[in-house]
């Protein structure tokens, strides 16, 4: 497969981007910064220099999926550009066979034994959080997917820790967060890749979520 990465060179872009080459696939990883994504990547993997929001139509006509990984800091006021960034790749992907995986926050999800996401749970005093900023627009993200109908799109929610670590094995829900063994719920970086290219090569889940947690 052609896949394309937004975000190529983030700390879940680049797990990617490194799955997906090791599995013999054809990579793109699309980045602001070529000598930090080359720093991070390499000098052999295929790079796309552009702003997120300025990738076109063109750009991505190639290719058989794309995934948006990209990230916002915590408390940096830019979580709208979870939001702008997938109604920016669906817009140009409306219409096509490529399949479109966006990664999506852990608070649309539920809490086990209940029907309503986290988000719409959250106390007032959460606004002051430096996470709230981006799980209010992942969340309204999920929403804004939900409505499309025009694009092969596929959504992901970590798990409430989305840390660093390698591929161990996943289990899969769907709109609950899922708890481990361990009485704790969290996906690593190495896992996330593993299913996003697991999903990307045998689709199961297209204009759906899923969740995720290590097994």
């Amino acid at each position: 497969m052609k896949i394309a990465v937004f975000g190529g060179s983030g700390r879940a872009g680049h797990v990617i981007v490194e799955e997906a080459v090791a599995r013999g696939h054809e990579v793109t990883a699309i980045v602001r910064d070529a000598d930090k994504a080359k720093k991070v990547l390499g000098d052999d993997v295929t790079l796309l220099v552009k702003a997120p929001q300025d990738v076109t139509s063109t750009d991505i006509a190639d290719f058989d999926a794309v995934v948006d990984a990209l990230s916002v800091p915590w408390g940096s006021g830019l979580g709208h550009l979870h939001l702008e960034f997938a109604q920016h790749i669906v817009s140009i992907l409306a219409g096509t066979p490529t399949l479109a995986v966006f990664i999506l926050g852990s608070a649309s999800l539920s809490m086990p034994g209940e029907n309503v996401p986290m988000f719409e749970e959250f106390p007032p005093q959460a606004e002051a959080a430096p996470w709230y900023d981006g799980a209010k627009f992942q969340y309204q993200e999920w929403q804004f997917l939900k409505t499309v109908q025009d694009v092969n799109w596929i959504g992901i929610s970590p798990s409430e820790a989305f840390p660093s670590g390698p591929k161990t094995g996943y289990v899969i829900g769907q709109d609950t967060l899922l708890v481990g063994d361990d009485g704790q719920s969290h996906i690593t970086t190495g896992n996330m890749a593993s299913a996003i290219l697991d999903e990307l090569e045998h689709p199961t889940h297209l204009k759906q979520r899923f969740t995720l947690r290590d097994k």
